[in-house]
């Protein structure tokens, strides 16, 4: 899966903006990409910063070195545009296997000052995918920088690839509780991030299935007393699912002051139910957290049960999912690993960033082993239909990237879906390829992007074969892979 994954910035779609300053000497596009490459490659703040003053760029440079953080240096792999105002190029971040496509372009008024410096995920381009390897090969290499990244203290979790429901490698390491010495095993549980949003998903087709809502039907069909009208009235639960409804997040600022106070799904709307679309629904792609909330108050309407109830009874049940859940965060629950965030070169307890329980946005909990029944459950029948899995994993929004609750991405037997999620202290990826019956599945309760990074290093390597080809159709190539798409 083309796991690019949205940190909190959605698309990582910089527009740049002019400073009004005495143009210097003419310069060409190619010639500030490659002055920002090399410092950005270089990790060099002072000199970053320069070339992006220079290019009257009004960010600062440690967006782009948190950037790095996630992606690595970048390695050019093909100019898709080269004039003189404009170049267009599709490099890969060299820690993390993901396409990005870089955009520099001139304002011709005002040289050599930049009018867009864009970064956006793309597909990598066949011509420069990695090989696929053997199985015992893969495997033994993909051990290898577990034990590697768990020694060097930048990873603790639990990892899993399996075949038709069949675990061919189990890994685990580092620590659940560091204050109390307790070892990641295979009962820890690790916070999910967004992987919930594919439970929500599911719910939503569930009911669909049951003729209690349809995927046109809008929002003030089910909230009755649902506070915006507008809101209400012009987006539909299909914009909800796929990301084009145009609502925004409810990580933000104030986020940390208002928590207490979010206990219900419909405490949310008071404080993020008031703004308007950012886009005439379903025209464009925004990821919205806050779009999930309200696809969990519609299952509760629709369903008549409490979100966390529906689920339970309606998916982690029918999956055998017994370690999975919801509970508050000062719940104590039995094997739920601590979370922690890196500061100043530590790892700290992390507490601000966590949200009072989970949600059908994200912040739920699971094990690895039944993240893999969940899997299964889908790819046998127990949860949906197959044609509403298919719908489900096939790309529904604007740009490919996203069906109804799962990432996609790739066409015939490297087709995938599934989820990712990250936020301070959790990193949760979940891959499924259904023409090989592979699924990898990592989970981590440290910063993002070490563990999801190795989830991506084994789906693109994974051995395939013709048996099983699913008979759906192709999803085509994603022109936005997942990654710029994650939040919590």
């Amino acid at each position: 899966m083309l796991l690019i994954r949205m940190l909190t910035f959605a698309l990582l779609f910089f527009s740049a903006t002019a400073w009004a300053a005495t143009p210097a000497a003419p310069v060409s596009a190619k010639q500030i990409f490659n002055r920002w490459l090399t410092a950005y490659n270089a990790g060099n703040a002072n000199a970053l910063q320069t070339v992006l003053s220079t290019a009257g760029i009004d960010h600062t440079a440690q967006r782009y070195l948190d950037i790095r953080e996630t992606f690595g240096p970048f390695e050019v792999l093909t100019t898709t545009v080269d004039t003189p105002d404009t170049v267009a190029s599709i490099v890969r971040g060299t820690s993390s296997d993901r396409g990005v496509l870089i955009t520099v372009a001139i304002d011709p008024a005002n040289r050599p000052r930049l009018k867009t410096l864009q970064l956006e995920g793309v597909a990598i381009p066949d011509a420069f995918k990695p090989a696929r390897l053997e199985l015992p090969a893969l495997i033994a290499q993909s051990r290898a920088r577990l034990d590697t990244l768990a020694a060097q203290d930048k990873l603790s979790g639990s990892f899993l690839l399996a075949q038709d429901g069949k675990v061919l490698m189990a890994w685990h390491g580092g620590r659940a509780d560091r204050e109390q010495g307790i070892a990641v095993d295979s009962t820890t549980t690790f916070r999910l991030a967004s992987l919930n949003k594919m439970f929500t998903a599911v719910a939503i087709l569930q009911l669909a299935e049951a003729g209690k809502l349809t995927l046109d039907d809008r929002i003030a069909q089910h909230l009755k007393h649902y506070p915006n009208l507008a809101v209400a009235t012009g987006v539909t639960i299909r914009q909800l699912l796929n990301h084009t409804s145009g609502l925004g997040e409810i990580f933000d600022e104030a986020f940390e002051a208002r928590k207490a106070s979010l206990k219900t799904l419909a405490d949310y709307w008071p404080f993020y139910g008031a703004a308007a679309p950012a886009f005439k629904p379903g025209t464009q792609d925004q990821y919205s957290n806050y779009g999930y909330i309200l696809l969990g108050s519609i299952i509760e309407a629709a369903s008549g049960q409490s979100y966390d109830a529906y689920v339970e009874q309606h998916i982690f049940a029918p999956a055998g999912m017994t370690s999975t859940g919801a509970a508050p965060e000062a719940t104590l629950v039995p094997g739920r690993a601590v979370p922690y965030t890196l500061s100043d070169g530590q790892w700290v307890r992390e507490t601000k960033s966590l949200p009072l329980r989970g949600t059908s946005a994200g912040g739920g909990y699971s094990t690895a082993q039944d993240l893999l029944r969940f899997a299964e459950a889908l790819r046998s029948g127990r949860l949906i239909p197959a044609a509403a899995l298919d719908a489900a994993t096939l790309p529904q929004n604007t740009k490919g990237w996203y069906g109804y609750g799962f990432m996609v991405s790739g066409e015939g037997e490297q087709r995938q879906y599934g989820h990712e999620g990250g936020a301070p202290g959790a990193n949760a990826a979940l891959v499924a390829l259904p023409s090989n019956g592979y699924v990898v599945i990592g989970l981590s309760n440290v910063d993002p992007d070490a563990m999801e990074n190795v989830v991506n290093f084994v789906g693109n390597r994974l051995p395939l074969s013709q048996r099983g080809l699913s008979a759906s159709p192709a999803a085509p190539a994603m022109t936005r892979p997942a990654a710029l798409s994650r939040t919590r």
